[in-house]
């Protein structure tokens, strides 16, 4: 058993229970062993089981009863608890094994900046109501919350945007074929 009775007096471990823990010691580290996979950390739990009781037993002496018994339960219970919680933990290595299993994701900026420029071509042919819900999109308002805004479902605000993005895009290819016809070599959105 660790010299754990050193801390005895700051922790006011009771003598009682320091007897019932020296007692249940062999007991209590082939339990945490087995159920934790970590005997050395049997000292920490025994030692943090043993001032519980202690004080459990200034509060209630009827606890002095049976305090092999109890200090047992409250092992049993207090190694319970921290498999639950440490079942919680994945333990995926060390930094390197980190950078080789995930590989640190970055944003497509090709995709945002083809997005964008698309949006700067058909925003000149949107109509202002569609105009509207593009903002409300870009500033991460649901449909929900578009539609109640301009007094429509959920529905009708995603079909508006739909057929006036499809508009938009229609004039602007109409557009397009106008200044190729013509030999205009201007850009949309001036």
């Amino acid at each position: 058993m660790p010299p754990f009775w050193v801390c005895a007096r700051e922790l006011e471990i009771d003598q009682r229970v320091l007897e019932a823990a020296k007692e249940s010691w062999s007991w209590a580290f082939w339990l945490i062993r087995k159920q934790l996979n970590d005997g050395p950390r049997t000292p920490e739990i025994v030692e943090d089981v043993a001032a519980d009781v202690s004080s459990r037993l200034r509060a209630d002496a009827e606890v002095g009863r049976n305090l092999n018994g109890y200090f047992r339960t409250a092992v049993i219970l207090r190694v319970k608890t921290l498999a639950a919680r440490d079942g919680r933990l994945t333990y995926v290595g060390g930094a390197q094994d980190l950078e080789t299993n995930h590989r640190p994701y970055a944003p497509d900026w090709t995709k945002v900046i083809e997005d964008r420029l698309a949006l700067q071509s058909l925003l000149p042919f949107m109509s202002h109501p569609v105009r509207c819900i593009l903002h409300y999109r870009q500033l991460d308002y649901s449909w929900k919350q578009i539609g109640r805004r301009l007094a429509l479902t959920e529905k009708q605000a995603k079909l508006r945007f739909y057929y006036g993005v499809r508009q938009a895009h229609d004039e602007l290819l109409v557009m397009q074929a106008r200044r190729r016809a013509g030999g205009e070599e201007s850009e949309p959105w001036k």
